[in-house]
């Protein structure tokens, strides 16, 4: 039960954004709000849950990519980026009060996902052109996700330029 709680609270999430509750949550699972909370006693311990299995089954995703070297595994890449970000904007974390551990670990798991996209870039690419490029990326995906856009067109322009 606890993995069908944790894999429901991914795609409700992801549905739903601010519109998610554990209300909505318990009705779609068919089960209580109290079978929730006694698997997770509150909403961040659910919440931290729900981000451990996306990371571990994104980082999972972005590994297999980095093996398959074509336009295609890049443009899944950045994506997934794109999902990540959208998954940990400012407007969900502040709407449930996450608490700044959540809020760090996502950080830093968006972080080491980039990072991940980078490297398969270039390597003729310096260092101050991947900081610029981490720059533009982070701030073209956080103004989709504000704007509530689709990236597609931002990503094939990524993808025509830098692969």
């Amino acid at each position: 039960m606890k993995d069908r709680i944790i894999g429901e609270s991914i795609e409700s999430l992801r549905r739903e954004g601010l519109r998610f509750s554990v209300d909505t949550l318990a009705k779609r699972l068919n089960i209580s709000k109290k079978t929730i909370y006694k698997y997770f006693p509150t909403k961040e311990a659910l919440a931290f849950a729900l981000y451990q299995r996306y990371y571990a089954d994104i980082m999972k995703q972005a590994d297999q990519l980095m093996t398959d070297h074509s336009v295609f595994a890049h443009s899944k890449l950045l994506f997934l980026y794109f999902d990540a970000m959208s998954m940990t904007s400012c407007d969900i974390f502040n709407k449930y009060k996450l608490n700044k551990t959540l809020c760090s670990y996502t950080a830093e798991q968006n972080n080491h996902l980039l990072e991940i996209i980078l490297s398969s870039l270039d390597d003729s690419l310096s260092k101050q052109d991947k900081r610029s490029l981490r720059i533009i990326i982070n701030g073209s995906f956080e103004k989709l996700c504000h704007e509530k856009n689709a990236p597609d067109g931002v990503i094939d322009w990524m993808l025509n330029k830098l692969w």
